[in-house]
């Protein structure tokens, strides 16, 4: 199977000549890297002209800015049909063996006829290259809970700059809503819910985190596990509870969209956590607990 590496630019010239690299010497080459800049005010033009010049990759500039996720979409679109996508961010390091053990378990899993999806841990390093923590599941807690629908409804498990997605899945990457907060929850939700989706649980990526971030949720930050139950607690009682906010809007538009072509027993699971919509921080977080308990991975 044929890989295709997707990337989204914007003033990304500080550590763009790094990914790039780090995919060129990958284990397994891509056969096409396509990059879609949305309009970049940098250096980041130059250096893609750079590589294309020397055959490496494509990239083409938009007319006007997109914004984050129709960037993406765009240069989703671009890549060949036939072929496995990956996507990339301007500013991480892959490890050299990324999309081999990527593609090796896609394989293993894909069904031409529905949406297949594999993801990876990632380690945080700054920008300096020290390690800050090597496994982003163990930082989230995602390490100890199996991995599912039910699971994912109550939190993101997909970090886009991981994944790698088989055609069917491309196909529907199109209609990515632009108005969501993160376009991997909505590919997360699509590969749960109507095909397989796996995760590589090495961290096989080197997401840098600096002052630019927009990948992943600001929230998602190394914290003081008791610190953060006192802030979601206090922001309840000052009647600003926003606990699985991002959550329910992703899955209710979702569901609005889709819910027609969903299971009974897939459309159960949306309908039951959407009750919590106008449930209390108390109550959400109990639900919360039940469903990560039920799915807890013994060691």
């Amino acid at each position: 199977m044929k890989v295709s590496v997707v990337m989204a630019t914007y003033n990304g010239e500080k550590y763009l000549e790094q990914q790039i690299q780090s995919i060129l010497t990958q284990t397994l080459k891509p056969d096409e890297i396509i990059v879609c800049d949305d309009v970049s005010t940098d250096g980041t033009i130059a250096i893609l002209k750079k590589y294309q010049q020397q055959g490496q990759l494509t990239y083409v500039v938009n007319d006007h800015r997109l914004g984050f996720i129709d960037n993406f979409k765009k240069a989703v679109a671009l890549a060949a049909d036939t072929n496995y996508v990956s996507l990339s961010d301007q500013d991480d390091e892959w490890l050299p063996d990324k999309l081999e053990r990527s593609v090796a378990l896609l394989q293993k899993i894909d069904n031409s006829k529905i949406p297949c999806l594999v993801y990876t841990d990632l380690m945080w390093i700054d920008q300096d290259q020290k390690i800050l923590n090597s496994s982003f599941l163990n930082v989230v807690g995602q390490d100890k809970y199996q991995h599912n629908l039910q699971t994912l409804l109550f939190g993101n498990l997909v970090t886009g700059c991981t994944t790698l997605m088989n055609p069917a899945l491309k196909r529907l990457f199109a209609e990515i809503p632009n108005d969501i907060y993160f376009h991997d929850a909505w590919m997360a939700f699509m590969a749960f819910t109507f095909g397989r989706a796996e995760c590589v649980k090495l961290p096989l990526v080197k997401y840098r985190k600096h002052e630019n971030n927009v990948s992943i949720s600001a929230d998602a930050k190394t914290r003081n596990r008791y610190r953060s139950m006192m802030n979601e607690i206090l922001k309840y009682l000052k009647g600003k509870d926003d606990f699985l906010a991002v959550q329910l809007e992703t899955a209710h538009k979702f569901y609005d969209h889709y819910c027609i072509e969903m299971t009974p027993i897939i459309r159960q699971h949306f309908e039951q956590f959407l009750t919590l919509e106008h449930k209390n921080y108390f109550f959400k977080k109990l639900a919360y607990r039940r469903v990560v308990k039920k799915f807890r991975i013994k060691f």
